[in-house]
Formats: C-alpha cells, sequence, structure tokens
C-alpha cells in the first residue's frame, strides 16, 4: 500500500495584473498643471470655487499632475432650433452646448483621471469637471 504525503504546497497562479505596479492616485494638496486657455481659466477657477484638494498651478515644469483639456462651444442650426420649438415649445432650450474633454496624467504619462462634460456654458462644463474630479479624489484610498 502506497501512501502520499503531501506537505506544505501551494499553488500561484500570476496574472497580468500580477506585474501591474499599484495604480498611482492623486494627492491631497498636488500641484496641478491647468493650461493657460479660456477653458483652462474657467477650470482653474471652478476648483478653486468647489474647494478640490489640490493647487493649481500654470508652471508646467513645477506640477506633479497635467490636466490637459479638448473643448468646444456649439450652437445648433436654425432648422434644428426651430424644429425643436415646435416640438417642445419654448422650453426647448437656449440652443448652445459646450463640451470639454479633460485628462489628467501624472509625469510618466500615466491617465489617473478622465472626463466628458457636455452642458450649455463654459463654466457649467469647467463645475462639472471639478466636481467629477472632487469626487474622484475623495473615492480614493490613503495611506
Amino acid at each position: 500500500m502506497r501512501r502520499l504525503l503531501v506537505v506544505g504546497v501551494t499553488f500561484l497562479t500570476l496574472s497580468p495584473q500580477s506585474f501591474a505596479q499599484a495604480p498611482a492616485r492623486i494627492d491631497l494638496n498636488a500641484l496641478v498643471f491647468v493650461e493657460d486657455s479660456d477653458f483652462g481659466q474657467a477650470l482653474s477657477a471652478a476648483i478653486l470655487k468647489k474647494k478640490v484638494p489640490v493647487l493649481v498651478t500654470t508652471a508646467r515644469d513645477k506640477a506633479q499632475f497635467f490636466l490637459e483639456e479638448t473643448s468646444n462651444a456649439s450652437k445648433e442650426g436654425a432648422a434644428e432650433r426651430v424644429t425643436k420649438v415646435l416640438a417642445f415649445g419654448v422650453f426647448a432650450g437656449s440652443g448652445k452646448s459646450y463640451e470639454a474633454s479633460v485628462t489628467m496624467t501624472n509625469a510618466d504619462g500615466t491617465v489617473l483621471f478622465a472626463h466628458n462634460a457636455k452642458k450649455k456654458d463654459m463654466r457649467g462644463a469647467a463645475e462639472d469637471v471639478a466636481n467629477k474630479l472632487n469626487d474622484h479624489i475623495k473615492r480614493q484610498p490613503r495611506p
């Protein structure tokens, strides 16, 4: 009769995630570069207004994180506006919209935050991005 004795066997499975580094996070009071554009200025103001726990700088070489944005304003055409008024009445909206896409990266180029905002004006889009960034930073685990 054979007896099999197995002592201390551990099976280890490795996945691609096993080799990945811990995800980077946005530290409280981190220095964030925001481009000096119209939307960048609106976003800087919104970050201050919403009390997002970061410090904004326009000096790229001193920043730890970089907020890059693409944005555009659009106004609907006359035919589209008339159709909305006929379908929905005078409450069809202003016919204007402002879209902004924002990404925050670290010095390595790792994307730590991204958000697309579509609001009726630039200020609304900037405040939406600031709110989402604030939520993102507060949800991160702290050491």
